[in-house]
């Protein structure tokens, strides 16, 4: 397959649905409720759905002032003027907003078919990816079976051509994969939906018709998961010990900045890309390296090093488990250069009590995908 997103991955993505273990940089209490809401996930299954890796993101619905269908990049859709309402206002905005004219044409390409699954009784709005606006290109037919990326250092699909989804793939121009809804929207650098929550099927929404695929976030499967008890627990002891030796004081003496980038140093480590000692000290001030550096302070960040490791074994545990669930549809990646592909996907979104999360593999999905970029 070839691609003429020229990365739209990497455009302006916003704030984005935040990784479990990283909640301990903002302390014990959000690391103690994270682990909390893995926990509740598996109780609540229903806020479980797949994270779709498909490009860009959009926002769609009917406009809560006339009920006009409206489109657009989910970064834009909230700013004045955003609510466009046919193909060729989206390109306008685009061009008067000085923004990526790829994203406008693929958006543009699959703004008629999106409207069609939105039938005009439909309140509300959804954010969901698009999985292909250039079939030939962007989805193929090989040895029996659709194969389609967005990303190219992403999420490789693969759906048998006789399947039932296969056959609702066939001709079609455009996929979609739908996960969240809101009642409206707003102009937010969280989320552009009020009110977002997980989406149970299609809400209202028609669903694959002859111009479009729709792939829901749950692909029609309950999902089942087991609590891993002993990993919650030392998740929790770790967290725990990570406070009494100090920990949230340790944080609060860090800058916002140095925070950010002592958290950007535990994910490349865990992402498999190259990362030591030397890289931090040289993105840190001298000041803040001392602070991470100083003897006093190694309990502290073998600690942290003690609860990554942790929330991020819960995380993986929940993966495994949810992983297989997932059928009628092939998932591919290829977890670093030159490495072999491996049957798995992105990972899986939880609508929790402390917001959305994500579970992601890092060594798998994210090695991967920085591994081709560099």
């Amino acid at each position: 397959m070839k691609y003429s997103n020229g990365f739209i991955q990497m455009l302006t993505e916003g704030a984005r649905t935040p990784h479990p273990e990283d909640f301990i940089f903002q302390g014990s209490d959000q690391a103690l409720a994270v682990v909390d809401a893995m926990a509740n996930a598996v109780s609540t299954p229903e806020k479980v759905t797949i994270k779709w890796d498909g490009s860009p993101a959009i926002v769609f619905g009917r406009r809560t002032a006339d009920g006009m269908f409206t489109m657009n990049y989910k970064e834009y859709i909230g700013n004045p003027g955003g609510q466009v309402t046919s193909a060729q206002e989206l390109i306008q905005y685009f061009q008067q907003n000085n923004k990526n004219m790829i994203v406008a044409e693929k958006l543009a390409k699959a703004f008629n078919a999106v409207g069609s699954i939105c039938p005009p009784t439909f309140k509300g709005f959804v954010q969901g990816d698009l999985m292909w606006t250039d079939p030939g290109t962007d989805i193929v037919e090989h040895d029996g079976k659709f194969v389609f990326k967005a990303n190219p250092y992403g999420v490789t699909y693969k759906v048998d051509v006789a399947s039932p989804i296969g056959k609702q793939i066939a001709g079609r121009q455009i996929g979609l994969a739908v996960h969240s809804a809101g009642t409206d929207i707003q102009a937010s650098a969280d989320t552009p939906l009020v009110g977002r929550h997980t989406m149970n099927g299609l809400e209202g929404l028609t669903g694959s018709n002859q111009y479009i695929t729709v792939f829901t976030g749950n692909m029609n499967t309950k999902f089942k998961m087991k609590t891993p008890v002993k990993l919650i627990d030392a998740a929790k002891r770790a967290i725990n010990n990570f406070a009494v030796k100090g920990g949230n004081e340790f944080l609060a003496g860090l800058t916002g900045a140095s925070k950010s980038t002592l958290q950007t140093y535990y994910n490349r480590k865990v992402s498999k890309q190259a990362v030591d000692g030397n890289w931090l000290q040289g993105k840190l001030t001298k000041p803040q390296f001392a602070v991470f550096a100083a003897k006093e302070n190694k309990p502290i960040v073998l600690a942290l090093d003690e609860v990554y490791s942790a929330i991020t074994a819960v995380k993986l545990a929940l993966l495994a488990e949810l992983e297989p669930q997932v059928g009628g549809i092939e998932q591919w990646v290829t977890p670093g250069k030159d490495a072999a592909p491996i049957p798995k996907g992105e990972g899986f979104n939880i609508d929790s009590p402390v917001g959305f999360i994500k579970l992601v593999n890092r060594g798998e999905f994210s090695a991967g995908n920085f591994a081709g970029r560099s």
